[in-house]
């Protein structure tokens, strides 16, 4: 059996819509060898959802640096309409959701639809909270409108994202985007944080050596 790349992300995460591209690349080269699966990392829940207005300032000062770094922006209606807004509820939970449902319509697409859930907010300024932003993916992975909206109030899909949650936290992962390689019955800690495919390359040709 292939082993399995878990690429850990949170659709709140900046870093993570910057790594967004890389993880694509990974994905090219490495499908063949292994399995890749996208887990939600749950960065904002339970006390930490609140007014994004709370971090502005935070994600403000990160932005120079992650431009440079990566080379990715984010879109002016994100700028605009959430960051100097203030007023979007920032919470993990509701995109999340989303994707467990689009991960059981179309599991080989995963990292496709992890970073489209993220286009939609940092690239077009969309409300995770709604769950109309999510029509156009839910089109794309065979659902109509009818049946996304009620999977997005199902408990099941609830529940799968909370178990995402839970095994992120059980594998001690604090940060995001983090990635996980399992070979057989071994757990390798690949990155912590933002990083590019050259830098992922080695350490993934490490773990198919073993």
């Amino acid at each position: 059996m292939k082993p399995t790349l878990f690429y850990i992300s949170d659709a709140l995460c900046g870093w993570c819509y910057a790594m967004g591209p890389q993880i694509e690349k990974l994905r090219a080269a490495y499908a063949d060898k292994f399995r890749f699966e996208v887990l939600s990392g749950g960065m904002i829940t339970g006390e930490r959802v609140g007014p994004i207005g709370n971090m502005a300032s935070f994600i403000k000062q990160a932005m120079p640096r992650l431009n440079e770094i990566s080379g990715v922006t984010m879109g002016e209606a994100y700028l605009n309409d959430v960051l100097e807004k203030g007023t979007y509820i920032s919470n993990s939970v509701p995109p999340a959701i989303a994707f467990s449902i689009l991960k059981e319509a179309q599991p080989e697409e995963q990292v496709k639809y992890a970073k489209a859930i993220q286009d939609l907010h940092f690239q077009e300024g969309k409300d995770f909270n709604q769950v109309e932003t999510y029509f156009p993916l839910a089109q794309e992975a065979g659902l109509t409108q009818e049946e996304f909206r009620a999977m997005f109030t199902d408990e099941k899909y609830l529940q799968l994202a909370q178990q995402e949650f839970a095994q992120v936290q059980a594998w001690g992962i604090q940060g995001f985007p983090s990635m996980v390689a399992q070979n057989g019955d071994q757990l390798y800690l690949v990155t912590r944080g933002y990083a590019k495919f050259e830098d992922v390359a080695p350490a993934l040709d490490q773990v198919l050596a073993q």
